[in-house]
């Protein structure tokens, strides 16, 4: 019985296999017919095919190359396979054919492919200059915009793709010189290689291929975009030519010289960027009413003269950015109700804003910050509804800056506020439902007693209160848990932080500025660690912090303690804060020996470091790495012993070495003199000697700009060879206009996709020194040109080769061995200020060419052996005795002493001497002036500045005793 039913089933099984094997193969029969019925034969020509597998293979396929959010591999779907061989394989059909792959386009009669779009396609590596992509001599349309090519240049093979009209390559880093056959491609119509902002490519015109011969071969262009590309010319007349022209973009061309105005008269022209070329002069011509624009942005150039009252002709008009240009006069009222987004920022505007500004009622964003607009507040705002950005900072509006209108606004999402002192009610704002960036400076805010503080206030996530009279933190903050960004600054909030203000921001925190306040700590002091684990800047500068350093987290990038009373050692676990970049712990009174991992863990990732004005002892680590990022190094004012450690010449990177006012016991450092960027040098007040040696090859501190070995113990001639190399004293400040202070870029990351890039700069301010007492002065300068050798026993004669460093504003020579004559090689030093040559052992006559140093302010050649008549006119006439005392032999105007030459011309009328304190004063209102900047009678401190403060004071030649003083000392220091 077991048997039978074992054959019946078999038999059941057999006969069931044979029908689904008939059943399959049906099928497969079926959908080859279907198959054959519903794709037409292979469209793609075999050679095309092959080019575009072979470009593909070319490259490395990452979606880091492309910066697109919306980003993915087009490329790599592209399969060689033959439409038959898939019919077998039973893959998918379109796969095989290249007109059917993603991001080609075929000819549907000829097949042959005409355009090809690879934008944000994740590409990465270096671009074949013989490409098979130039076989494709049937295109028409290239498209590789947002992809990475490694710097590459653009291959001349280009010219081959002669059918092109749309060419776009933008923000895909390519290099070097635009290729000449670029102009054979005349069919253009859209031409875009415009650079990243951000991705260090520099793509120019060679020699040969200029901005004229472009525009005037490419006669059918439609489209324009150069953004990035150093063009370096003017703007060709022949571009008014092109009268099909709709889109022009040139931003950071490095154009100069006037801009034909003729060009915004094109009858098509839509769209005009001009912005970064600040070199370009222009104007605005009369528009006419059937002009066709739609967005100018002439930001960030020198454009300048009236906002034509015919810009109001401009009926498309839906964007106007003019800020930081020449623009003069009023803002007009003739703007039309299409603008959606005007900038007006930091121009010369001036007055009201005009009412009529209240009828752009489609306008989303208004920008008029850092004007000089005047008048009462407009509350007519108000009416704005469509506002989402309002930026009205830096103006002199009179009256309420926030009324009780503006909580109509509904759509606001960011606002910026400043007016000098008034008072503002801040509820109004807690009104606004979107509200989520809110910047308010100089105003006296005030909070109804029984304010809403509930959860359906809105969400801020940046937040900056600064100098609004704040005392305590404000109690809207109890339902803000989405704060990025806050910033307390200069307020007076007194006390501690309190606990439930670290519990609400622990986890969403990225910037916490409290600077310039009376806080002294926390509610609850945490034990050794900062309480908020992704915080990325923290500033507390200016408070009064007390105890111990807290650590930070490993997010940190910015730690700013500056001017606090924290004591201590500096703790070792802040070497484990491994992403670290500004370090400031200047000014406190922390102890013991600086941690030799901030060489180490620390000389990765950090750029400054400044532990200036604290008892820090011992000796400087020596163990800074190949690996240092060290920009700026200030260990000032601190009592540090022993050598100027030499692991320093790792740091590549340094610009400022300061470790004045210490007790470092050394020869001068030359070996410093490779650094290539090394432009400040502070060594004063310790105890470097001996000679300074002849550099090294290559030594030659070439970019050294600001030298003080002042109070040390140096001998021998002052330093020739150097004096001859130091090339960025050479530089005038007329050539140094355009010159910017020195920062760090640090990238701090918001939340999981926002980041944001932080600069830090750090400028030059100084301190006047005069008759022992010193006065700081926070005037930030960009060009500064030191030499104080003063209070050494240098000897020799005064080398004549210092005529050559002409950009030279200050030159402390004084408290020396020196004898010889003064060289009148110093009236070459057009840029001088002050000179200091007194208690040395010169001798001579002053050279009378000296007069011709018309910003001299200081002079002194007191107690030296100086002879003959004191030079007369210009501004030795200011100069009184004190310049000249101790030199018995000199005569003339201002000294009593007349001289016996009774030919010699009539002693000037004396000029009137102000008091020191007033003449010090004059000195300080002549700071920024066209003609340069004044430094005082001895140059004193100098400053680096953060974003927020003024920090890094060095003091340049304070007075040494008379030199029988210094004899006396140098006798006790042989005994």
């Amino acid at each position: 019985m077991a048997s039978w039913w074992s054959a019946i089933c078999f038999l059941i099984f057999l006969v069931s296999s044979l029908l689904s094997l008939d059943s399959s193969n049906m099928a497969l029969a079926n959908n080859s017919v279907s198959a054959s019925l519903q794709y037409p034969k292979q469209l793609c020509h075999h050679q095309e095919n092959l080019a575009l597998l072979q470009f593909k293979q070319s490259f490395l396929i990452t979606c880091s190359a492309s910066k697109s959010a919306f980003a993915h591999p087009k490329v790599r779907t592209w399969l060689n396979e033959s439409f038959d061989d898939q019919v077998k394989s039973g893959t998918s059909f379109r796969t095989g054919d290249c007109c059917r792959w993603d991001g080609v386009k075929c000819n549907k009669e000829t097949g042959h492919v005409i355009s090809l779009n690879l934008s944000s396609s994740c590409l990465y590596g270096t671009f074949p200059q013989n490409s098979t992509l130039f076989s494709l001599d049937h295109l028409q349309v290239l498209d590789l915009s947002d992809n990475d090519f490694n710097f590459s240049q653009i291959p001349s093979a280009i010219e081959r793709l002669s059918k092109l009209t749309k060419l776009n390559l933008s923000s895909s880093d390519f290099s070097g010189h635009i290729p000449m056959g670029i102009l054979k491609l005349s069919s253009l119509s859209i031409l875009d290689l415009s650079l990243s902002a951000v991705s260090g490519s520099k793509l120019e015109f060679q020699h040969g291929l200029s901005f004229q011969k472009l525009v005037s071969n490419l006669t059918h262009l439609t489209r324009l975009y150069l953004n990035f590309v150093d063009i370096s010319y003017p703007v060709p007349v022949s571009l008014t030519n092109l009268t099909s022209l709709k889109s022009l973009s040139l931003s950071e061309c490095n154009l100069y010289g006037r801009f034909p105005p003729g060009i915004l008269l094109l009858p098509k022209l839509e769209l005009v960027h001009l912005s970064g070329n600040i070199n370009l002069e222009g104007f605005l011509p009369e528009f006419s009413s059937n002009s066709s624009l739609q967005i100018l942005d002439f930001s960030s150039t020198s454009f300048s003269g009236e906002l034509p009252h015919s810009v109001g002709n401009l009926g498309s008009l839906t964007e106007l950015t003019i800020w930081k240009t020449g623009f003069t006069g009023q803002i007009p009222s003739s703007l039309l109700s299409k603008l959606e987004h005007l900038a007006l920022h930091n121009t010369g505007l001036w007055g009201e804003i005009p009412p009529a500004l209240a009828n752009l009622t489609q306008l989303n964003w208004l920008d008029l910050n850092s004007n000089p607009l005047s008048g009462p507040f407009p509350v007519w705002l108000a009416n704005l509804t469509k506002l989402n950005y309002l930026d009205l900072l830096g103006n002199q509006f009179q009256g309420p800056v926030i009324p009780p209108s503006f909580s109509q606004l509904i759509n606001l999402k960011a606002l910026l506020l400043s007016s000098n002192g008034s008072v503002a009610m801040f509820d109004t704002l807690l009104k606004l439902p979107y509200l989520n960036m809110l910047y308010l400076s100089d105003i006296n805010l005030r909070f109804f007693p029984n304010a809403r503080t509930n959860s359906s206030l809105p969400k801020f996530s940046v937040l900056e209160l600064q100098s609004c009279n704040l005392t305590e933190f404000p109690q809207f903050l109890h339902h803000q848990d989405n704060l990025m960004f806050l910033s307390f600054k200069q307020n007076n909030i007194v006390g501690t932080i309190p606990q439930w203000f670290v519990n609400r921001t622990l986890d969403s925190l990225s910037e916490l500025d409290l600077s310039d306040n009376f806080l002294t700590g926390f509610e609850q002091p945490p034990q050794v660690f900062l309480p908020w684990n992704n915080l990325g800047a923290l500033y507390i500068q200016g408070n009064m912090f007390q105890g111990r350093l807290l650590i930070p987290s490993k997010s940190l990038l910015v730690y700013h303690a500056s001017g606090n009373q924290l004591s201590g050692d500096i703790p070792k676990q802040i070497c484990n804060a491994s992403s670290l970049a500004y370090l400031d712990l200047s000014m406190n009174n922390f102890s013991g020996g600086i941690q030799t991992c901030i060489g180490t863990h620390l000389g990765n990732s950090l750029q400054v470091l400044n532990l200036r004005g604290n008892r820090l002892q011992g000796a400087i680590p020596q163990t800074f790495t190949r690996a240092c990022k060290l920009k700026m190094i200030n260990l000032s004012e601190n009592q540090l012993k022993g050598l100027l450690p030499k692991s320093l010449s790792n740091c590549r990177m340094l610009e400022v070495l300061d470790v004045g006012k210490n007790h470092l016991n050394d020869t001068f450092p030359s070996w410093l003199g490779g650094i290539p960027k090394l432009s400040i040098l502070v060594l004063r007040h310790n105890n470097f000697h001996g000679r300074i040696p002849s550099p090294e090859p290559g030594d030659h501190f070439s970019s050294l700009r600001i030298i003080d070995l002042s109070n040390n113990f140096h001998t021998g001639n002052l330093p020739y060879t150097y004096l001859r190399n130091w090339l960025s004293m050479k530089v005038t400040s007329e050539a140094q206009l355009n010159s910017s202070s020195s920062e760090i870029e640090i990238h701090i990351r918001s939340g999981s996709n926002i980041f944001i890039t932080l600069h830090q700069p750090y400028s030059y301010i100084i301190t006047i020194s005069n008759k022992g007492s010193e006065t700081v002065y926070s005037k930030i300068l960009t060009v500064f040109r030191v030499i104080d050798f003063s209070s050494n026993s240098f000897t020799g004669g005064i080398p004549v080769l210092l005529g050559n460093l002409r950009g030279l504003q200050a030159l402390n020579l004084s408290n020396n061995q020196l004898h010889g004559g003064i060289p009148s090689s110093f009236a070459n030093i057009i840029d001088l200020e002050a000179l200091d040559l007194s208690q040395n052992m010169l001798s001579g006559e002053i050279p009378q060419q000296l007069t011709e140093l018309t910003f001299l302010a200081v002079f002194n050649v007191s107690h030296n052996r100086l002879e003959g008549r004191i030079p007369q006119g210009e501004q030795f006439n200011t100069f009184d005795n004190s310049s000249f005392d101790g030199n018995l032999a000199l005569c003339g105007f201002p000294l009593s002493e007349k001289c016996e030459n009774t030919d010699s011309p009539q002693q000037p009328p004396p000029a009137v001497i102000e008091e020191d304190s007033k003449l010090i004063d004059w000195i300080i209102r002549s700071l920024g002036c066209a003609s340069g900047f004044i430094v005082g009678f001895i140059i004193g401190k100098i400053y680096i500045a953060d974003r927020h403060h003024d920090w890094f004071t060095e003091t340049f030649g304070r007075r040494r005793p008379k030199p029988r003083a210094r004899r006396s000392r140098q006798s006790r220091r042989r005994n």
